[in-house]
């Protein structure tokens, strides 16, 4: 179907919009997009699909292709089993994802949310090599009542002494499924941790956020005292519990 400058196309799991980098159609796929969730049923995540879109999008039109129509916009919304995903990819040149601050943004600046705002309302995203491509999941809500009504809602895990961009796929696939299968509360041992990078630490945030829209949580225990003071110097400890390793008596 056209629409504007653009293709918008329907599948049997989603939609898909091809258009000219440009405001206008930007819209045009948001209200696609609440159309699709509201024949799908849900509707309840409407806000924060939304939210997500604009933001990818609106970084792909302004950033990414500089606000040039003549470079194409590519985003889909497609709905697979226990989740959302959103793609969103540009033609630009894309830029070092890597090296992106995990802080909180300045209040006082007028821009620069973006990336907080991802971090806050996905389960978990993650950049191509070039970063010009997004990919965006958000879980979809699951039924029942809670943890009393759910089989093994608690995980306990002992982490590997590196937590960085190399192991964080794995363990968010691992802590996906497990959350998708009923988990509630999750548990990690930091005993063995040695270091951590920003990716590690977002991997920490998307499943804190991840648990608590189920009703949950996470816990941190035995984390070392170098962990311990970076993790709650960006106040991660006002989000989910950190607990650090028992200090050694001096003899």
């Amino acid at each position: 179907m056209n629409q504007g400058q653009g293709v918008l196309t329907h599948t049997d799991t989603g939609i898909s919009f091809d258009f000219a980098a440009s405001a206008e159609n930007v819209e045009l796929f948001i209200a696609a997009v609440h159309g699709f969730l509201a024949e799908e049923n849900l509707g309840q995540l409407a806000f924060d699909i939304e939210l997500l879109a604009r933001e990818a999008l609106v970084n792909a039109v302004q950033h990414g292709s500089r606000g040039d129509p003549a470079k194409t916009v590519r985003a889909s919304l497609n709905l697979e089993p226990g989740r959302l995903v959103l793609v969103v990819a540009d033609e630009g040149q894309g830029f070092d994802w890597r090296s992106l601050p995990a802080s909180e943004p300045d209040p006082r600046r007028e821009s620069g949310r973006g990336l907080f705002i991802i971090r806050k309302y996905a389960d978990s995203f993650g950049y191509n090599d070039a970063g010009n491509t997004l990919r965006i999941i958000k879980v979809l809500p699951t039924e029942g009542n809670g943890m009393d009504t759910e089989p093994d809602t608690q995980m306990r895990m002992t982490l590997e002494p590196r937590l960085s961009a190399q192991d964080a796929p794995g363990l968010r696939e691992l802590f996906r499924q497990r959350i998708r299968e009923g988990v509630r509360r999750m548990v990690l041992d930091f005993s063995r941790v040695e270091s951590i990078d920003s990716v590690g630490i977002g991997l920490l945030v998307a499943t804190h956020n991840s648990l608590a829209r189920q009703g949950g949580a996470l816990a941190l225990t035995s984390v070392s005292r170098d962990i311990y003071q970076l993790l709650t110097m960006m106040r991660l400890d006002k989000h989910f519990s950190i607990s650090p390793a028992a200090r050694t008596q001096e003899g």
